[in-house]
């Protein structure tokens, strides 16, 4: 039985630079999110751990957080860990710094997957051929795996080694699965995917886990088996999930018990409400502390009509919500007071013009021009 941990798009060196106050805690929980995946792989017993590219975020991350990653990679107790180059870290060649830094403090079980090729993994006494297809630039128009349709690629090694696993490992978007409207991350077909003469995909780039436990099922039959890990510790209100990577076990048969790992430190959740009372806030406040909110980045937008006082109250309970989380934005700009007749009846003289304009409003149920003339009155007074 093969044992396999399948990530990718750790996105070490991340920056953070819209969360000064927060920054370096969340660049930080990258390196322990590989920490703690590499802990998880050594206490399963796995062979190999496989990146589908992006363990780096850019080309220039610093030579100390290289060589981290490296000693973090070097600590896993399996046979071999592999790394692709993705979009974010491409490989250039010889020249590429990051790459020639990493290899520097890379062991002997740490293989850069460099070259768009087959790589025999019969070395690491690993039945397993890996059908690599890096990134050589950030963005590009061609699939990275476009090699396999043009030969085999397997020549006398398939042929000696008929009965290896064969995974391809890629980095790039996939038709109907990725966001990529202008096909530039280097966008595979369903189809091409479908065609290759493997047992099981693995590819990086899409931060969203595939297939979902709603999706279920994911490939044609006879077709390979896709998997997308997810980005392991997310990375911003985009990417709702807590973090996800696959958990592989392959028998002889080649037949795959697949189970989703949760992995991320940290939850960015981005929600918007109505409130119709400071209660509904109040609710909502209470759920969002549910859990480990200090774990919980928020971004919330609230809207609606309220009177004087819950508009008091709510203002309230949204600084308290804040204390109580990791990082919260909350946009309470569009909760707006309520305009009653009371409210009319206080502040005008009965009979004004403006007394009787917004006794109108408030009958006609125009509460949107109710709330502008309201506005405007109260600009006028001061």
């Amino acid at each position: 039985m093969l044992k396999i941990l399948a990530s990718a798009d750790y996105h070490l060196g991340m920056k953070f630079a819209g969360y000064p106050d927060v920054q370096g805690e969340l660049a930080e929980a990258r390196f322990l999110c590989l920490r703690s995946l590499v802990d998880t792989a050594n206490e399963l017993g796995c062979d190999l751990f496989l990146i589908a590219g992006d363990l780096f975020d850019r080309l220039s991350v610093s030579a100390g957080d290289i060589r981290r990653a490296a000693d973090l990679l070097n600590d896993f107790h399996g046979r071999l860990a592999a790394v692709l180059p993705g979009n974010h870290d491409f490989y250039s060649g010889r020249s590429s710094s990051l790459w020639s830094r990493f290899s520097e403090s890379a062991g002997d079980r740490i293989l850069l997957l460099q070259n768009p090729r087959v790589y025999d993994l019969e070395h690491y006494d690993l039945d397993i051929l890996l059908y690599a297809g890096p990134c050589d630039s950030k963005h590009g128009k061609s699939s990275a795996v476009s090699w396999l349709g043009r030969s085999a690629g397997e020549g006398k090694t398939a042929a000696a080694r008929e009965g290896a696993l064969r995974i391809g490992v890629a980095h790039g978007s996939i038709e109907g699965v990725s966001p990529d409207a202008q096909g530039v991350y280097f966008p595979m077909k369903r189809s091409q995917l479908d065609r290759a003469p493997l047992d099981l995909w693995i590819i990086g780039h899409t931060h969203r886990q595939h297939p979902s436990e709603q999706e279920g099922g994911n490939s044609a039959a006879g077709a390979p088996t896709l998997l997308i890990p997810g980005t392991p510790e997310p990375d911003g209100f985009d990417c709702p999930h807590g973090g996800k990577a696959w958990m592989i076990e392959a028998d002889k048969q080649k037949q795959f018990r697949l189970q989703s790992l949760s992995t991320g430190t940290y939850r960015f959740i981005r929600e918007e409400h109505t409130l119709e009372s400071a209660e509904d806030l109040r609710r909502l406040a209470s759920r969002l502390r549910e859990g480990e909110p200090q774990r919980k980045l928020l971004r919330l937008r609230l809207s609606g009509r309220l009177s004087s006082g819950e508009l008091i109250e709510c203002r309230r309970l949204a600084e308290q919500l804040q204390e109580s989380l990791f990082f919260a934005q909350i946009d309470d700009t569009g909760l707006l007071e309520r305009i009653g007749e009371q409210t009319v009846e206080t502040e005008f003289t009965e009979g004004s013009f403006p007394y009787r304009l917004l006794k109108k409003l408030i009958a006609e149920q125009d509460f949107e021009a109710l709330q502008t003339a309201y506005a405007l009155l109260q600009e006028q007074k001061h």
